[in-house]
């Protein structure tokens, strides 16, 4: 969606996006609804049975696939709005799987393997919720609300105005004459490993300003004559380059996760959830697995497998993001860990 408008892709994303909730939330009762199975898998010594234990263990994962990609999180912005629902979802869900959880209980390992998904489920699902509600109309706008700043000359016109009232004069505010702008001296910053290092940061800055137009909110003075002299001192193609930085930016912002992900906090939780998925298929890798069947087994392996690519895919994405690349360059950070990140796409052939 962010790189091409083809009908056909527009249309598959959207049934696959509208499919995604329906299919987990019908898993997830399916689950559940054949808890009767559970009872019967309890024999005379009260154990469950493996079966049932493997097809339990299941269940958080479900919770993964409702927290989305990072690269989607809504479809379109009305989406958005919807957040207050997808918190009642989350709520509802996560009471199933911990349901379901209690049942199939039997202080087995793969009981404690289940608590790692299942945290690893509520914080993907909870990162989605989060940005949803951060990109609605409302708090998205109640976030931007700043105090009013006055146009430089308002004092000195105030102090005048009442003066002349004052002695007697009849006043009207009848011209404005606006100050001449400061000429502002545009940053260089300087980065050979990163391309377009001083657009990137110039681009994160005008975003920063701009997007409080998405909410009907207006700019102050300084704002508005800082970006007209920007764009007056630059060439048409860095400012057309800047303009597409900007509204990827945006973008990022209204339908992706990147509002949480690239926080302290999300980096915090992404690292959490990590380590909880792989801490689960190398505990999952060591248990007694003869009891299981070869299907179930092939399948539990797929899931945790496919659960950290797509964890690895999503920080690989994380650093080689606009975002990530205006924070090396603030900071003059250069060769090491691009080459790393540029290394680790080329091997992966991830999008840049």
């Amino acid at each position: 969606m962010k790189y091409t408008s083809r009908s056909w892709i527009r249309i598959v994303l959207w049934c696959a996006y509208l499919t995604a909730d329906w299919v987990a939330t019908v898993a997830l009762g399916v689950t559940s609804n054949n808890l009767g199975d559970v009872m019967e898998g309890i024999g005379k010594d009260g154990s469950h049975s493996e079966s049932i234990q493997l097809t339990a263990f299941w269940a958080p994962f479900l919770l993964l696939h409702l927290g989305v990609p990072d690269t989607i999180t809504a479809y379109a912005m009305e989406d958005n709005e919807l957040w207050l629902r997808h918190s009642l979802g989350l709520g509802v869900q996560t009471g199933v799987a911990l349901y379901i959880f209690l049942i199939a209980w039997t202080g087995s390992q793969l009981s404690i393997l289940y608590i790692l998904i299942i945290c690893a489920g509520i914080i993907k699902y909870r990162e989605r919720t989060w940005v949803l509600r951060s990109a609605s109309n409302g708090q998205f706008r109640e976030s931007k609300l700043i105090s009013p700043k006055p146009d430089p000359n308002y004092s000195k016109f105030m102090r005048e105005y009442t003066l002349k009232r004052f002695e007697g004069f009849h006043v009207i505010a009848s011209h404005v004459i606006e100050t001449q702008v400061v000429n502002i001296p545009i940053p260089l910053v300087e980065n050979n490993s990163i391309p377009d290092a001083t657009e990137l940061v110039k681009a994160y800055d005008l975003f920063q300003i701009f997007k409080r137009l998405f909410v009907d909110l207006i700019l102050c003075f300084d704002d508005r004559k800082k970006s007209q002299y920007f764009f007056k001192e630059i060439s048409f193609d860095k400012a057309f380059k800047v303009i597409e930085i900007e509204l990827g930016l945006i973008f990022d912002m209204l339908y992706t996760k990147a509002t949480i992900i690239h926080s302290f906090l999300g980096w915090g939780l992404r690292i959490l959830s990590f380590s909880f998925t792989s801490n689960a298929l190398a505990l999952f890798s060591v248990i007694d697995m003869h009891s299981f069947s070869s299907i179930d087994l092939i399948l539990t392996f797929l899931l945790l497998s496919v659960a950290i690519l797509l964890e690895i895919y999503a920080h690989l994405l994380q650093l080689s993001s606009d975002r990530t690349d205006t924070w090396l360059s603030r900071r003059a950070i250069t060769s090491v860990p691009r080459a790393i990140i540029h290394l680790a796409i080329t091997c992966l052939q991830l999008p840049k």
